[in-house]
């Protein structure tokens, strides 16, 4: 069977349209008033109040023994938080292992009496028994 469509309704009075007024816009006006624009002079950093040196010095104050010495010692420091970091995910790992395995196991064994419980007596189905009577 077909859908039903709506037919529109057609209107036997015409719709007058009254005329608008004409309006004259012009792409651009120009400023109301004419602002003259100067740049102030900004003052650079000077003395305390600057981070940075503003030129590279000529020769370096480190010598490369003490460019080895550092690299060393940042190493030492990098391996110090890495073996800290290992140690807090194993002490993480230990504190969250036992909720998780509760867990798991909770939702095994509710899995499992729900999947019996529908195997058993399925929703909605009615045996031949109970219709017969």
């Amino acid at each position: 069977m077909p859908a039903r469509r709506r037919s529109a309704k057609t209107v036997d009075a015409s719709v007058r349209k009254s005329p608008s007024p004409k309006v004259t816009v012009t792409k651009y006006t120009k400023p109301l008033d004419e602002i003259e624009m100067t740049e102030t002079p900004v003052e650079s950093p000077q003395g305390k109040d600057r981070k940075f040196a503003p030129t590279r010095p000529e020769k370096p104050n480190l010598t490369y023994v003490d460019y080895i010495e550092d690299f060393k010692v940042r190493v030492q420091i990098n391996n110090y938080e890495v073996i800290e970091f290992i140690d807090d995910c194993k002490r993480a790992y230990t504190f969250v292992h036992p909720y998780i395995i509760k867990a798991s196991d909770y939702t095994v064994k509710t899995f499992n009496q729900l999947r019996d419980q529908l195997q058993s007596d399925p929703v909605g189905v009615t045996s031949t028994t109970q219709t017969e009577e």
